[in-house]
Formats: structure tokens, sequence, C-alpha cells
């Protein structure tokens, strides 16, 4: 969740598996500088980079500058980081991940803390102030100029190598009926909030 300035400051929200990393490289590459050190590093059990509202708000200096965040579909969102479910727990999970009781358990005891937000609801990162993108609009000239509008510069989007996690992000859960109503239920206020068209 770093602040980033080229003359002009802003907030970037950023939530997990919502192509933060790939941003963070184009930030870079516009002439944007962080204005945190090492963003990987934990303060409060909870890396820098993933900051959720809480967190900014109590540790850095984000008030009067626009705040930026890109949203996604939470079930596609969930499996996305599903692949780090399975790392931790072990490939044979799916089964546990469809009870709702195991998979409440199993998120809320995640063994890794300074990740569990990879799995937070999307509405604790964002505020009434926070500016929105969708992730399923893509990353073109209609999110450059979107960008540009608010920071009231020019920003442009480079094709550019970001890095990649160290284990196959591609290993994820299976995309089931059971395990659909259980991210659903997890992730209720960020359907009702932001993706009212999954409630169906």
């Amino acid at each position: 969740m770093p602040t980033y300035n080229c003359g002009k400051r802003f907030l970037f929200v950023h939530i997990p598996r919502t192509a933060g990393r790939f941003l963070e490289e184009n930030f870079k590459e516009n002439g944007f500088e962080l204005e945190q050190g090492y963003i990987w590093d934990s303060v409060d059990g909870i890396e820098v980079a993933h900051f959720h509202r809480e967190l900014y708000e109590k540790h850095l200096d984000v008030e009067g500058i626009p705040h930026i965040a890109i949203i996604r579909n939470p079930i596609n969102r969930f499996f996305s980081a599903s692949s780090w479910l399975k790392r931790m727990y072990g490939e044979d999970i799916q089964e546990a991940m469809e009870d709702p009781i195991m998979f409440s358990m199993m998120l809320n005891n995640f063994p890794l803390p300074e990740a569990v937000n990879w799995y937070r609801p999307q509405v604790d990162f964002i505020s009434d102030k926070t500016y929105l993108w969708r992730f399923e609009d893509g990353f073109k000239e209609k999110f450059s100029e979107w960008i540009s509008n608010i920071l009231g510069v020019s920003f442009r989007i480079h094709d550019v190598p970001y890095e990649k996690l160290s284990y196959d992000e591609s290993n994820r859960l299976e995309r089931t009926d059971k395990l659909i109503d259980n991210i659903k239920s997890l992730y209720r206020k960020d359907i009702e909030q932001l993706y009212p068209e999954l409630a169906a």
C-alpha cells in the first residue's frame, strides 16, 4: 500500500491479486518514486505493500492525496490466490475448502500471517474517497486516461516485465459450486458493494 511521488503524490491501494506488481512497475516507468523503503517488510504483522485501510491510514501520510485501487471479481480473485493456499496447506485441500467450517478455519488460521490480506475482503482496503478501476476493464488506453485525469499528469501503460512469484501460480483450487458458495459468503460485502451482478 505504498505512496508514490513525482511532483504529484498518490496512494496506490494494492489489493492482492489485482495486477499490483505490473502496475507498480508502470508507476516507476512513468517517473513515480516510492516514498516508503522496502514495501515487503511487515508492520503490525502485514506487508506494507498490502496494507488495508486501517493500516495505511495509521502508518502512511495519505490525507488529502488521491487514493487509487484496482478491484476484481471476488470469486476470480480468490481462485487466483488459491495456489498459495495449496502451497501452505498441501495439494489435497479441495474437499476441506468446500466445507464451510473448514474453509473459515483455514483462512482464519492461515500459517503465514503477513500474507493474510491476500484473502481479506476488498471493501476493507477502500473508502468512499478511493478511485476504483475494475480489473476486468483491462489496462490499456482508457486506464491510462483514467489515471492521468485523477493525477493531473500524463500516464502511459508500458508492457514491462514484473517480478513473478517463486511458485506455480497456476496450481489452483478447482472451481466447484460448493467452494464458490463459500467464497460468496466470505465476500458478501464485496459482492453487495462492488459486484452486485454476482449476487444472483
